[in-house]
């Protein structure tokens, strides 16, 4: 048999998992799989009878160990993708914080450079800003938030082959406009950093809105207007079905509860995982780093601003997310990975050929074990390391 065989391992499936299994793959994509005795392979690889999943889908991440996409360098870049990979991330969207669109410009170019030779796949970026609302900064530079012009939007369109999602505020002026022509264009838009309610929420989605960004985070919540109580964003999207929702399950982020209420609320198929990584993430406690203009530090289990005012991002990859939503949110693994892999492809229409393990589908695997450490991982059929067990 020509093809590369893995076995034993438990194959982690969108529904279910297969024990005392065996994966075929050949030229970069799965050509079979089942349970029981391997077939003879002139290229076997011994599973170990751990785990196997489909490399992680990041739809929402800005750097790690040091670097940020924003500093719009190959070696920024190249950083970046090493970290994440080396926890089972196959898969990123690079994505900005808010900044200028001179610099944008400047990732787009580094982007169009580097794309394909990076040892992950790189999609096309995710703007997070520079049109969203200064009340819900968060980590965010407010000097740099704004309403969009004509003159954008048209940027926007003009350079949607490669920005592959946008995150803005609903409520502002022109954002209704922006969302249907960046939708037009085939950017995916998404709710975040906002001051919205059900109203403008809904007038959004007419206009092409389909995802909310960091659910719980950075949004408003039911309140009192007049006599009555109305819902937020965060109410609104749980039960809104037209909606998929990002989820920093850090536990810093979202507490267990809320976790627990996105799960029941939107289910594993509506729910992605996102590391939400900034340059911090991958260093030790107390180092410093910069978020655009705005200076950062780590701390136990997330970063935060240089003053402590706010979240800026978390310390965690999705290999974290994963273990935390089975072991602390009882998730099956199932279900936690699907939410970091099958769940994230179908958000971008890419589920024909990443995020499930399928007969052709490409061949992006990471292999761990029951503490969820990061023995392997695979990028179009190709082992990229076995990486040390982590101590």
């Amino acid at each position: 048999m020509a093809a590369t065989v893995i076995s034993p391992v438990q194959l982690i499936l969108p529904e279910t998992i297969v024990e005392r299994a065996w994966i075929s793959f050949e030229n970069g994509t799965i050509t079979d799989f089942a349970t029981g005795p391997a077939p003879h392979s002139d290229r076997p690889v011994d599973g170990l009878g751990l785990f196997l999943a489909p490399g992680f889908i990041d739809t929402h991440v800005h750097g790690g160990n040091g670097a940020d996409f924003l500093d719009a360098t190959p070696e920024a870049f190249s950083t970046i993708v090493d970290y994440h990979l080396s926890q089972g991330t196959t898969v990123l969207c690079p994505t900005l914080a808010t900044t200028t669109y001179e610099r944008i410009g400047a990732v787009l170019d580094v982007w169009s450079k580097i794309k394909g030779a990076c040892t992950a796949r790189i999609l096309p970026v995710h703007l997070e800003g520079p049109h969203l609302a200064a009340a819900k900064a968060g980590a965010q530079d407010p000097k740099l938030l704004r309403s969009p012009t004509e003159i954008d939007i048209a940027w926007l369109v003009k350079n949607a082959a490669r920005i592959g999602q946008m995150t803005i505020a609903p409520e502002l002026p022109n954002a209704l406009q922006l969302i249907q022509r960046c939708r037009d264009a085939g950017i995916i838009m998404s709710a975040g950093h906002t001051e919205a309610r059900e109203e403008s929420v809904a007038a959004s989605i007419s206009r092409g809105l389909s995802k909310i960004t960091h659910l719980f985070n950075a949004m408003t919540f039911a309140a009192k207007s007049g006599l009555f109580r109305q819902p937020g964003l965060a109410e609104y999207a749980l039960i809104e079905d037209r909606l998929a929702c990002e989820l920093i399950a850090d536990g810093f982020h979202v507490s267990t509860t809320l976790m627990k209420l996105a799960v029941r609320s939107k289910g594993p198929c509506r729910l992605a995982l996102i590391s939400d990584a900034l340059a911090g993430t991958g260093l030790p406690v107390g180092s410093t780093f910069m978020l655009g203009s705005l200076p950062c530090r780590v701390a136990h289990g997330f970063c935060e601003l240089g003053d402590g005012s706010a979240l800026a991002g978390s310390a965690t990859t999705l290999i974290d997310q994963v273990r935390i939503m089975h072991q602390t949110v009882n998730v099956s693994i199932v279900d936690a990975v699907r939410m970091a892999t099958h769940t994230p492809a179908s958000l971008l229409g890419l589920e024909n050929r990443y995020g499930s393990i399928a007969r052709g589908n490409m061949a992006d695997f990471v292999q761990f074990d029951g503490e969820f450490r990061v023995h392997g991982v695979w990028i179009g059929g190709r082992r990229i390391s076995p990486y040390p067990m982590p101590e």
